[in-house]
């Protein structure tokens, strides 16, 4: 005979009052069972898996008055590619310098696990750092590792450009193959305390990929490689390495303004946006968010941007190194310009570490250009994106410009562009030179 079921006894009063106290929320739940650790695997008991790591692709920022998440995103999530990057694959990286102690070494343990690791920076911030890192992999640029210096740009040998790519490569890491990041963002200290930065990751291009390897090739040779301008275009991005013209130490030749790539697409913006394109006046809008932006060159580009906002188009301006004259140039237009430099200082050169210049320590280091409206003459949302800037040594320099397609991508650089412009701590209006030192 089963037992009859017990009627449930009266509740004690301190029970109800604890459950009452916590219905109203003033004590915290006790974690459910689920959520305690879980307990050792027993003896011959399988552990489980780890899922396998994925490298994040898309768009990222730093925000280097933030968080120190923050501040490191972009250096993080390439560290995390070299961390995992197996046995017998290859990393390539261009930066302009390796000033970063924890990419240095993990680099040299991804060397000693048996990955090819293939870095080339450029000569003007050579310190012990790459002096190490040399050390442990070697500086032969015909070996399978390599650590090699260019003394100007690797693919072009007239004096004044540089090496200025910021791009990361792995043939694969985690579950990613073919996986490519391109950056404003050296592996440098700058980038993450005291640079606004961006990053474009992505993975199983192949053409992309393939066009990347055969200009590293090129660049490692370190003498002049004909054609200079190389482009590689699919559907996903279109890619711009290198660009024509010369830039020598106090001498700039630019030729004809139409030869010069960023002058060229802009050139192709009309004002009148199609439907469903550009402002709510029907006009195309225009962002640019430059850092270097100056001499004869800066100017033609101002002016093309002056003659722009002349016929219709809506511009809106964010600068970190901008000359007078350009300055200049933009207001007379009537286009609204911000600035991005604090902390204004003597400071140790950018490019050479033996001089001391009168300059900002935080500041914008993006190069990016939106547009939202009408490109070579039909609807679109696009974004220009890279290493270059608007100023002489770009056209001598090994330089990437990405053009990305698309209202996400194009959405996401807005909203970046925005949330420098309102916020007090990124921009300020153009003319002071903050002492304040917003950035960590």
């Amino acid at each position: 005979m089963e037992d009859a079921p017990r009627r449930p006894g009266p509740v004690p009063l301190v029970a109800m009052l604890a459950v009452l106290v916590v219905a109203l929320g003033l004590l915290p739940t006790v974690p459910p069972a689920s959520a305690e650790p879980e307990a050792a695997p027993a003896q011959g008991e399988v552990p489980r898996a780890r899922a396998p790591w994925t490298p994040y692709t898309g768009i990222t920022f730093n925000w280097p008055v933030g968080t120190r998440a923050e501040r490191t995103v972009i250096a993080r999530r390439i560290n995390a590619a070299i961390d995992h990057t197996p046995r017998g694959e290859t990393i390539r990286i261009a930066t302009y310098n390796l000033g970063l102690k924890a990419s240095a070494d993990k680099l040299i343990r991804a060397h000693r696990r048996g990955v090819r690791v293939q870095v080339i920076v450029n000569a003007n911030l050579v310190g012990r750092l790459e002096a190490r890192v040399q050390r442990a992999i070697g500086k032969n640029p015909a070996r399978t590792s390599f650590l090699y210096v260019c003394k100007r740009a690797c693919r072009n040998s007239s004096p004044g450009g540089n090496m200025h790519l910021k791009i990361y490569s792995f043939t694969r890491t985690g579950t990613a193959r073919r996986l490519f990041i391109s950056s404003s963002a050296n592996l440098a200290g700058p980038a993450v305390h005291g640079q606004w930065n961006d990053s474009v990751a992505i993975a199983g291009n192949d053409g992309l990929f393939t066009a990347w390897w055969k200009l590293f090739d090129e660049m490692r040779r370190d003498r002049a490689a004909s054609p200079r301008r190389v482009t590689f275009s699919s559907e996903e991005v279109t890619a711009f390495f290198q660009r024509p013209g010369t830039s020598t130490p106090g001498r700039t030749t630019v030729g004809r303004a139409v030869t010069d790539a960023p002058y060229r697409r802009l050139q192709d913006v009309g004002c009148r946006a199609p439907e469903g394109f550009g402002n709510a006046a029907g006009r195309s809008v225009i962002t640019v968010n430059m850092r270097a932006w100056y001499a004869r060159r800066g100017e033609r580009l101002a002016g093309l941007l002056a003659r722009k906002k002349g016929n219709g188009c809506q511009v809106r301006v964010i600068g970190s190194l901008m000359s007078k004259e350009v300055v200049r140039i933009l207001k007379r237009a009537g286009i609204p310009v911000r600035s991005a430099d604090w902390d204004w200082g003597p400071r140790t050169s950018t490019s050479d570490p033996d001089k001391i210049v009168y300059g900002p320590s935080c500041y914008s280091h993006l190069k990016y250009v939106t547009v939202n409206g009408s490109y070579r003459g039909r609807g679109d949302r696009l974004v220009w994106t890279g290493s270059e800037n608007w100023s002489p040594p770009g056209l001598g320099s090994d330089e990437v410009t990405l053009e990305l397609h698309g209202a996400l991508v194009t959405r996401e650089y807005d909203r970046m562009f925005m949330r420098m412009w309102k916020s007090p701590r990124a921009t300020h209006r153009v003319g002071p030179e903050p002492t304040s030192r917003p950035c960590a």
